[in-house]
């Protein structure tokens, strides 16, 4: 892993002793703290009146959310001794338009508000670096998980987004879109919404109910 020395802890993030586990193990070997990842994530796909159990929703936001909210109540106090960072893997569907996925995109937005509210509790002692990534590649965008709506959109590659997401985590950057053209797409948002809105309705919902079922 580009380390002489790794500590690999199984842990579900939706668990809180399993957060609390984690770090209070990472410290024990370590002795502080520098940087949090919160990056675990799991796919919300299909439409919410199609859902034949609203029950399973909440593992998407018990995951995407509470998850990171966890391991951020337990590793708090360690960063902010030794003033570290935490970088929190949003998603574009967080700022964006996500039909298809509208639980998903609500999980991730919710870890942006999260994170903007806490940047502000926490002041200079903790650094926050948001990420919002467009699509890469991954479990959740290839296959049966990605929508033909969504087969004309590029996928950038997960070694790509890693050195991107590192880099900006070095610099101490606030937020971090990427890929950069991404941007455009939360400009027209807020310049074109209505148009914006019709054209997604159209190229979502354009293809059969049967097919979309199938992507």
């Amino acid at each position: 892993m580009g380390s002489p020395d790794v500590l690999l802890i199984r842990a579900d993030v939706s668990k809180v002793e399993d957060c609390k586990r984690f770090v209070d193990e990472t410290m024990e070997h370590f002795g502080q703290l520098d940087h949090l990842v919160n990056n675990a994530g799991i796919p919300g796909v299909g439409l919410l009146e199609e859902t034949t159990n609203i029950s399973d929703l909440t593992s998407v936001v018990d995951i995407n959310f509470w998850g990171s909210v966890y391991g951020t109540y337990f590793a708090a106090p360690y960063l902010r001794k030794s003033h570290g960072k935490i970088i929190v893997i949003s998603s574009a569907a967080g700022r964006f338009h996500s039909p298809g996925a509208s639980i998903y995109g609500a999980s991730k937005a919710a870890l942006i508000s999260l994170y903007e509210s806490l940047r502000i509790e926490f002041g200079s002692d903790i650094g926050i670096t948001i990420v919002t990534p467009g699509l890469v590649k991954s479990e959740m965008t290839t296959g049966k998980l990605r929508s033909k709506a969504l087969q004309s959109i590029p996928i950038e590659s997960t070694e790509d987004c890693a050195k991107a997401i590192v880099d900006s985590a070095c610099r101490g950057d606030r937020y971090l879109v990427e890929p950069s053209w991404v941007w455009i797409l939360f400009l027209v948002k807020v310049l074109f919404p209505e148009v914006l809105e019709w054209c997604l309705h159209w190229l979502f919902f354009s293809t059969p109910r049967n097919s979309r079922k199938a992507a």
